[in-house]
């Protein structure tokens, strides 16, 4: 027969953008198929954890900041002081709930410490009830498993996983606090170390790289912006208090209160209207940044929950990809997850310091500015361009109807 050459135009067997049927997902189709599965997966888990436990004790102690001492009150009666007193609340309200999702981030790994926790103690229980037989049972699967393989030289490698497995579950139940507290120390070693570079590349300066101390800076500044300033407003008619220590506030007041009078009648609540314009304007003004460290703190907390199930993980995955055949297969489905928590928690932490960081800037050029409506000319600039695009819109409509009736 003859033989059938190939023709020299023919195209080659994979020229389309699809990947080859062994060479693993695109980025695009593992962060669909993998990284976004899991989020989802330890979004609802945490949920219902939270649920099942929302409040228990035993949490790591944290220190008390000055913005936890500050008194949230303004006095006078009538609507528009009710209004202006509702208002500057659900700023301190907001403000404060931002502060206290970082802080909470920093300072305990919630899965761990809501569940994980809790579930080794149970685990250290149930092993030291039943302490004899898991012990002779380890070491008689251990010992058959190595004559196994020494004996009858497979050549597969599937005796060692299981051998390497045995000795790592056997570890992890002996010290089951000790696995737990592993496994839940990088989700809040990382945000540290991301706090800690950023101090030291003095994007926050101060005295030293501490980062207890360059986060409750952080945080101070923050509730001066968005709540001590529009307090002071609506207490004295001026930013005079905004920088006083909290404690030392009461006292500043009552003395400027028998000096001037004009501070007398802002105290009083003689100025109702204008304590609602500055309230106002002070809850326009920090709902953007309070939702958006929300998020943030958000989506740190599911990025430090996945890392703390993926740490777990390791104890089954490094075992198993000492056989070559399942390595693609731990790489994709846990190696990559583990990596991209890591990074969304870095990311996390990192934007959560720049909104901070931002807000006070901002709020540092409203200063500047002058503008003494709540120190904010964010809420003023804002209304302006809503009410820029509400002509637009009344134009545009009436062009159109203009049009339709002509047609």
């Amino acid at each position: 027969m003859p033989a059938v050459m190939p023709r020299h135009g023919s195209r080659p067997a994979h020229r389309s953008g699809r990947p080859r049927p062994g060479s693993g997902p695109t980025t695009r189709s593992w962060l669909r198929t993998v990284l976004v599965p899991y989020l989802a997966a330890t979004f609802v888990l945490l949920a219902v954890v939270f649920a099942m436990a929302p409040h228990r004790t035993g949490a790591p102690a944290s220190g008390t900041w000055d913005y936890q001492r500050e008194v949230v009150g303004i006095h006078g009666g009538g609507a528009g002081n009710a209004y202006a007193r509702a208002a500057i609340r659900a700023t301190a309200w907001m403000t404060k709930g931002s502060i206290e999702r970082q802080r909470d981030l920093f300072r305990v790994n919630l899965l761990g410490f809501l569940a994980g926790r809790p579930l080794a103690g149970g685990v250290g229980a149930w092993r030291d009830a039943h302490r004899l037989p898991l012990e002779g049972g380890t070491i008689a699967v251990l010992v058959g498993l190595i004559a196994y393989g020494v004996l009858r030289r497979p050549a597969s490698r599937a005796w060692v996983v299981a051998a390497l497995l045995l000795l790592v579950l056997t570890v992890a139940l002996t010290r089951p606090l000790a696995t737990e507290r592993l496994a839940a120390t990088p989700g809040v070693a990382i945000p540290d170390l991301v706090t800690r570079l950023a101090a030291s590349a003095q994007a926050d300066p101060g005295q030293g790289p501490a980062t207890g101390e360059v986060r409750e800076r952080l945080a101070a500044r923050y509730w001066t912006s968005f709540v001590a300033y529009p307090l002071s407003r609506l207490q004295t008619g001026s930013p005079v208090l905004a920088g006083s220590p909290p404690t030392a506030k009461a006292g500043i007041l009552e003395l400027l209160r028998r000096r001037i009078a004009g501070v007398n009648d802002w105290a009083v609540g003689r100025h109702g209207t204008e304590r609602a314009l500055v309230a106002t304007t002070g809850v326009v003004y920090v709902l953007p940044f309070a939702f958006a460290l929300a998020a943030l703190a958000m989506v740190a907390t599911c990025a430090q929950a996945l890392l703390y199930l993926l740490c777990l993980a390791g104890l089954v995955a490094i075992p198993v990809a000492v056989d070559a055949r399942r390595r693609r297969a731990v790489v994709t489905w846990w190696l990559l997850p583990l990596a991209g928590a890591v990074a969304l928690l870095v990311a996390g932490a990192m934007l959560s310091l720049l909104v901070l960081w931002l807000g006070e800037t901002v709020h540092a050029a409203d200063e500047e500015v002058g503008l003494l409506l709540a120190g904010s000319i964010g809420p003023v600039a804002a209304v302006v361009l809503a009410g820029r695009a509400a002509r637009r819109a009344r134009r545009l409509r009436r062009v159109a109807a203009v049009g339709g009736a002509s047609s």
